[in-house]
């Protein structure tokens, strides 16, 4: 959804007997309150899920323990920013980035599974690594003002457990950890 800002011009007169010219300011530039129209480095900052999403909403979504992933933490401002946690049974990864859905839909990285999914009352967008198979890969997107918020679910076990169930459905698995985080991200949604 695209704001449009206000245009404003001014008139200016004096009082008195003299003859004052009359000026005009010219109409202020359109100021859209979508950042997405902005470029990038006017944006605002990125979500961080590294700093805003609490261990403990992690937790409460998989429903036991996780400890951090070093190995999926990215921090490069204004461009990506990720963090991870695993237990046995499961990865979650949470990153923001500006990639838009377009970009998303046109790259030959992801398989769309569902183009306009709609999850806790959220548009957004459902992929899966095109390497992977749905079962053990699934990629929930949405898109705010402040970035593209990305939650990913891998199931790590040979028999794709979790909580105790073999063969899940990653995809089911992601839309039921999915609350505690989600209720962090940024409002607003923007695509």
């Amino acid at each position: 959804m695209v704001t449009v800002g206000m245009i404003a011009a001014g008139c200016g007169s004096a009082d008195g007997g003299e003859d004052t010219p009359t000026t005009t300011s010219a109409a202020a530039p359109e100021e859209s309150g979508n950042p997405w129209d902005l470029p990038v480095e006017q944006r605002p900052a990125l979500f961080d899920p590294c700093a805003e999403i609490p261990v403990a909403a992690i937790e409460e979504g998989v429903g036991s323990e996780v400890e951090p992933a070093e190995q999926f933490k990215n921090s490069r401002p204004g461009e990506l920013i990720s963090c991870g946690w695993s237990n046995r049974e499961v990865n979650v990864v949470v990153l923001s980035t500006w990639k838009s859905k377009d970009e998303y839909l046109a790259d030959p990285a992801f398989r769309v599974l569902d183009q306009n999914t709609r999850h806790l009352e959220r548009p957004g967008l459902r992929i899966t690594d095109n390497r992977s198979d749905p079962i053990d890969n699934c990629v929930q997107l949405y898109f705010t003002p402040r970035g593209t918020i990305w939650t990913g679910v891998d199931l790590t076990t040979s028999l794709f457990e979790f909580n105790g169930q073999q063969f899940s459905d990653t995809c089911e698995v992601l839309t039921k950890i999915l609350p505690p985080m989600a209720d962090l991200f940024p409002q607003g949604d923007v695509q």
